[in-house]
């Protein structure tokens, strides 16, 4: 997930503290002239500390961004002050140039175009215009590492070889929507299949069953695990591949996109000496992710930490991770690792009725348990642990917190423009429409930057149920979900709906993205 570093300061106070530490431009690195221009209008502004410019120019280097998509995705600007910012500097070189900026008409209201970044959007359209080239004249062992080389390029997750009548045809999953990137011919299905699957150590005679491996590369000076998994179908073998770093760190709270109420909230829970802390949400929701940043908060060398994880997905130094395979399954492996004398256990799902009573048991006993589960959100979670065979007294004295969470887009700092809410709109949020009369939302154009979608990078939407005495009677008592949600929400719990409106209004997110993700 990516997503907003850490300020536990307002903005404003960031502005103040910036006037007292502005950095000497001299003092700055060398970067492009887009990233030059951008250090002189935050210097003389006095927007950032030298710290935290250097911090930005840093995450941009090591993950290949330019500076002003580094800031937006550390949030040390608000996304509409820095838009502002870039549209001003805009403005300013085209009235020197005797020329005017585009705009773009919006629902019947002009509204100004951001600029495209000239290298994200001359890599999107070379990636395409590389690989369709390869395609007729590389070999399939160069034509498949750079498949794979411009998939984590590009941020995918996965990448999907479809087999069609013309040929395959190649996809990447992207922010969680696939995207078409080229189509191959024919003549290269056959070659290109077999060469994954002696990549991968599969059986490359059988056609007819699904098979699963794993590939290693190198990256960027990175390690990535790939998982490989083929499935028949009536025109070939379907390959999926997942992308893992497995070198990647773990994110702080705030990066995972968490306002600072629910950081501060979690930090606290996290700190508990036992018991469970669940992560729920549907698959892609981002729940290892939240897992592994809960697990470095309370990673120490005076604590034994243990994880069972199928597969691993970062390494945590200082840690002890074991990963589940045909001889070892969740459940006897659980039931080892207790004998390991641990003081806390990350458990990577509860997948079955013994596991579930396994951890839920550990938590009573003295462990502090993570673990991830599938759940609409958090109340539901309590009505799925019920049906894993757990007794409400146990759940009432063993859970600290049920954290549920969804990924949404982030629009694309590109191609994002401003628009009037309907007030229509504003209803179906939960919003008064008198009250927030004019209020300015945002969306993406779509650009090549983002593969035409509007959208670029992801953050979450969290909502946490702290289990006080009162939700422990009802949960001993079992009583059904919906009283359990009624009164949480009146103990003061921030629901995934009221964290994604924030989003919307922050200028994170559109409508229509929280639509597609959240029961509104």
């Amino acid at each position: 997930m990516e997503t907003p570093s850490s300020p536990s300061h307002s903005l404003e106070d960031r502005d103040l503290s910036a006037n007292r530490t502005a950095p000497r431009r001299e003092d700055l690195p060398a970067e492009s002239a887009a990233d030059q221009i951008l250090i002189s209008v935050l210097v003389s502004n006095g927007l950032l500390t030298g710290d935290a410019l250097q911090e930005a120019l840093n995450y941009g280097r090591k993950n290949h961004l330019n500076l002003r998509q580094a800031i937006l995705e550390l949030n040390l600007i608000a996304p509409e002050r820095l838009n502002a910012l870039a549209f001003e500097r805009l403005t300013s070189l085209a009235e020197v140039n005797g020329s005017k900026p585009a705009s773009a008409e919006c629902n019947g209201a002009s509204v100004a175009a951001q600029p495209l970044s000239p290298d994200r959007t001359k890599f999107q359209l070379d990636m395409r215009n590389e690989l369709k080239e390869l395609a007729t004249t590389a070999s399939i062992p160069d034509l498949i590492n750079q498949i794979l080389a411009c998939a984590c390029e590009s941020r995918a997750t996965d990448v999907h070889l479809d087999p069609t009548e013309a040929g395959v045809r190649v996809r990447f999953r992207i922010d969680g929507q696939l995207q078409e990137v080229v189509q191959l011919e024919a003549r290269e299905a056959m070659p290109l299949v077999s060469r994954l699957k002696v990549m991968s150590n599969l059986n490359i005679v059988d056609r007819r069953h699904s098979q699963d491996g794993r590939i290693t590369i190198q990256h960027a000076n990175k390690s990535r695990d790939l998982r490989v998994a083929t499935f028949p179908t009536s025109l070939g073998e379907k390959i999926v591949i997942r992308i893992h770093d497995t070198m990647g760190g773990p994110h702080g709270f705030e990066r995972l996109g968490m306002p600072p109420k629910q950081r501060e909230q979690l930090d606290r829970l996290v700190a508990h000496p036992y018991g469970a802390i669940l992560v729920a949400g549907p698959v892609g929701s981002g729940k290892t992710t939240t897992l592994y940043s809960c697990l470095s908060k309370v990673n120490s060398p005076t604590r034994n930490v243990m994880t069972i994880e199928d597969p691993i997905e970062t390494r945590i130094p200082g840690t002890n991770q074991t990963q589940v395979s045909n001889e070892l399954h969740f459940s006897e492996g659980l039931r080892s690792m207790l004998r390991q004398d641990p003081d806390v256990i990350m458990i990577g799902e509860i997948r079955d009725d013994e596991t579930a009573r396994i951890g839920i048991r550990a938590a009573v006993t003295g462990v502090l348990v993570f673990s991830s589960v599938h759940g609409a959100d958090a109340p539901s979670t309590i009505g799925n642990l019920y049906n894993f065979g757990i007794p409400g007294y146990q759940l009432s004295n063993s859970l600290v917190a049920i954290v549920s969470q969804r990924l949404v887009r982030k629009i694309c700092p590109y191609c994002r423009v401003n628009q009037v809410a309907d007030p229509k709109v504003l209803s179906a949020l939960d919003l008064d429409p008198a009250e927030h009369e004019g209020l300015i939302l945002h969306r993406g154009l779509g650009c090549p930057a983002c593969f035409q979608s509007g959208y670029l990078g992801r953050t979450g939407i969290f909502e946490i149920m702290e289990i006080n005495d009162e939700l422990r009677d009802l949960i001993f008592q079992q009583i059904p979900k919906d009283v359990l949600r009624r009164v949480a929400i009146d103990l003061g719990m921030q629901t995934l709906k009221r964290s994604a409106v924030d989003k919307i209004l922050e200028g994170t997110t559109t409508v229509e993205e929280v639509f597609r993700v959240v029961s509104m």
